[in-house]
């Protein structure tokens, strides 16, 4: 009797000890995640491992332009990280920045969670939070110039406030714009 419970608590050790390394190795995977920056033009941006790109036709609304909107994502898991910068050069004059984000924020699907109005390297940008079906949409965007930069994070609960999602929204940067 003595032998048996010897090996099964003999065995409940090494399976711990197994699932205390399992645990581990998870653990310092994601703090070890490899990030890649993204440099183009005039601006900057993290992403939580290599980017596939892919460029998306899109007809702006009011004005019939067709533009490239390019587009980066990875996906880790259940949580994709999402940047594109997408140019507006035939904008209507009545629609201000601050009416553009609002366009933004309006057309995602789902309930608004929260929004903030915030700067961006001097640039007009709004934060806001959409919940659909438990996925939520987390997105940053900022407009400057005459473009549109948006950073979305689509994941489950929790994810707006991920260390991963909050480092994602604050590496964007722009340069500053150079004089006339």
């Amino acid at each position: 009797m003595a032998m048996t419970l010897w090996r099964f608590v003999w065995a409940l050790c090494v399976a711990l000890a197994g699932s205390a390394a399992l645990v581990a190795s998870i653990a310092w995977s994601a703090s070890a995640q490899q990030w890649t920056e993204v440099r183009e033009g005039n601006f900057k941006v993290e992403m939580p491992g290599r980017p596939e790109q892919s460029v998306q036709e899109v007809t702006v609304s009011g004005t019939g332009e067709v533009v490239d909107q390019i587009e980066r994502t990875v996906t880790l898991g259940a949580t994709e990280y999402f940047f594109s910068h997408t140019p507006y050069r035939k904008m209507p004059p009545d629609l201000t920045p601050a009416q553009m984000l609002l366009n933004s924020r309006d057309g995602r699907p789902g309930h608004l969670l929260a929004d903030r109005p915030l700067t961006v390297s001097g640039a007009p940008a709004r934060e806001y939070v959409h919940e659909e079906d438990g996925w939520v949409l987390a997105t940053r965007a900022i407009y400057a110039g005459d473009t549109l930069y948006q950073l979305i994070v689509v994941g489950r609960a929790g994810v707006q406030t991920a260390p991963a999602t909050r480092r994602f929204f604050e590496s964007f940067t722009l340069a500053p714009r150079e004089g006339p």
